[in-house]
Protein backbone atom coordinates (compact mmCIF):
# COMPACT_ATOMS: atom_id res chain seq x y z
CA UNK A 1 0.00 0.00 0.00
CA UNK A 2 1.28 3.27 -0.88
CA UNK A 3 2.13 6.20 1.57
CA UNK A 4 0.41 8.57 -0.20
CA UNK A 5 -2.86 9.68 -0.65
CA UNK A 6 -4.37 8.16 -4.15
CA UNK A 7 -4.63 11.47 -5.70
CA UNK A 8 -1.99 13.85 -6.06
CA UNK A 9 -1.64 17.20 -7.72
CA UNK A 10 0.81 19.39 -8.72
CA UNK A 11 2.54 20.93 -5.41
CA UNK A 12 2.32 17.12 -4.28
CA UNK A 13 3.71 15.72 -7.25
CA UNK A 14 7.12 18.04 -7.23
CA UNK A 15 7.41 16.95 -3.66
CA UNK A 16 7.19 13.35 -4.23
CA UNK A 17 9.59 13.39 -7.53
CA UNK A 18 11.89 15.87 -5.92
CA UNK A 19 12.00 18.29 -8.27
CA UNK A 20 10.57 21.81 -8.98
CA UNK A 21 7.47 23.24 -10.41
CA UNK A 22 9.52 24.41 -13.82
CA UNK A 23 10.74 20.91 -14.41
CA UNK A 24 7.51 19.11 -13.73
CA UNK A 25 5.49 21.51 -16.49
CA UNK A 26 8.07 20.10 -18.93
CA UNK A 27 7.39 16.61 -18.07
CA UNK A 28 3.66 16.80 -18.26
CA UNK A 29 4.20 17.56 -22.26
CA UNK A 30 6.28 14.72 -22.61
CA UNK A 31 4.47 11.25 -23.66
CA UNK A 32 5.85 9.34 -20.97
CA UNK A 33 4.32 11.28 -18.25
CA UNK A 34 0.44 10.07 -17.32
CA UNK A 35 -2.31 12.10 -18.37
CA UNK A 36 -3.97 13.51 -15.13
CA UNK A 37 -7.41 11.62 -14.25
CA UNK A 38 -9.80 14.53 -13.81
CA UNK A 39 -9.41 18.31 -13.84
CA UNK A 40 -11.19 20.11 -11.07
CA UNK A 41 -11.99 23.84 -10.32
CA UNK A 42 -8.28 23.76 -8.22
CA UNK A 43 -6.05 21.98 -10.99
CA UNK A 44 -5.51 18.90 -12.15
CA UNK A 45 -5.28 15.69 -10.46
CA UNK A 46 -3.44 12.39 -11.18
CA UNK A 47 -3.71 8.79 -10.06
CA UNK A 48 -0.96 8.53 -7.29
CA UNK A 49 -0.31 4.92 -8.48
CA UNK A 50 0.03 6.45 -12.47
CA UNK A 51 3.12 9.02 -10.93
CA UNK A 52 4.62 5.96 -8.77
CA UNK A 53 4.48 3.90 -12.12
CA UNK A 54 6.34 6.69 -14.39
CA UNK A 55 8.49 7.37 -11.65
CA UNK A 56 9.71 3.40 -11.31
CA UNK A 57 9.99 3.34 -15.16
CA UNK A 58 12.06 6.15 -15.47
CA UNK A 59 14.35 5.67 -12.41
CA UNK A 60 13.01 8.47 -9.96
CA UNK A 61 13.54 7.67 -6.31
CA UNK A 62 10.37 8.92 -4.70
CA UNK A 63 10.70 11.25 -1.69
CA UNK A 64 8.34 11.02 1.04
CA UNK A 65 5.63 14.13 1.22
CA UNK A 66 6.13 16.28 4.42
CA UNK A 67 3.53 15.80 6.92
CA UNK A 68 0.68 19.02 7.17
Amino acid sequence: MSDYPPVVAMAEMTSMLGISRSRLVQLLVTSEFPNPIATLTVGRIWSTKDVEAYAQQTGRTLQPLPVR
